[in-house]
């Protein structure tokens, strides 16, 4: 998977999210072993980047496709990080990341584990409703208090997508209403479970409205 971030036609992605580095070290400064998420792994070029920070401390979850995962988890083996737990899905139509997401919940609740596990969250998906919103709930649960959720493309819809439009591919009017294809899906994610829920704060990444990529949240008790 890795040998992709050299490939000239992937330069869109082979560059690693640099507000979830910057989150990680937050999270480091005060816990030098956290349990940390990332939900979509891409092509590993953000993931590498949060295992080179843990340097082999603390956990990392990965939850993506099971062929995804596979390619990278031999990779991240094969440089020598020996604290990534790979939660894969199938390709079926109905499989994603939330089932990952809801059997490890429901197995820390039926063990008398704390739901509570991850101290930071990358929460990199679809983007589209029916597939983050009940992952967003579900994360919700397991981020620990004082932690830490960043969510990618907040600002992103099918209609600007370059390769999701209308224009582009006309056959996304079978599957969504104008409005879905209008409305960026992760805002409004942001704007119904996170913005008026009193337990979690926004967290400054350098971005004014209304030119926010992303958004990130902090899980009370707060940061002074």
């Amino acid at each position: 998977m890795l040998e992709r971030l050299t490939d000239p036609r992937n330069a869109a992605i082979a560059k690693p999210n640099a507000h979830a580095l910057a989150l990680l070290d937050r999270v480091l400064a005060r816990d030098p072993a956290p349990v940390i998420c990332e939900v979509g792994v891409g092509i590993g070029a953000t993931t590498v980047e949060l295992c080179r920070k843990l340097d082999n401390r603390g956990r990392i979850l990965l939850f993506d496709f099971e062929d995804r995962l596979t390619d990278l988890g031999t990779d991240l083996v094969g440089l020598g990080f020996t604290n990534v737990e790979l939660h894969a899905n199938t390709r079926r139509r109905y499989d994603n990341y939330n089932w990952s997401l809801t059997t490890l919940l429901q197995a820390r609740r039926q063990s008398g584990d704390d739901p509570a596990l991850f101290d930071f969250v990358f929460l990199d998906g679809g983007h589209a409703f029916h597939h983050d919103a009940p992952a967003a709930m579900l994360l919700k649960e397991l981020l620990k208090p004082g932690g830490l959720m960043l969510l990618d493309d907040y600002d992103w819809s099918f209609a600007v997508s370059p390769t999701m439009n209308p224009q582009k591919n006309p056959d996304i009017r079978l599957d969504y209403t104008e409005a879905q294809i209008e409305t960026p899906h992760v805002r409004l994610i942001c704007d119904l479970f996170f913005d008026h829920d009193p337990a979690y704060r926004k967290v400054e990444i350098g971005y004014r409205v209304p030119f926010e990529h992303r958004r990130a949240y902090q899980k009370a008790p707060f940061d002074d």
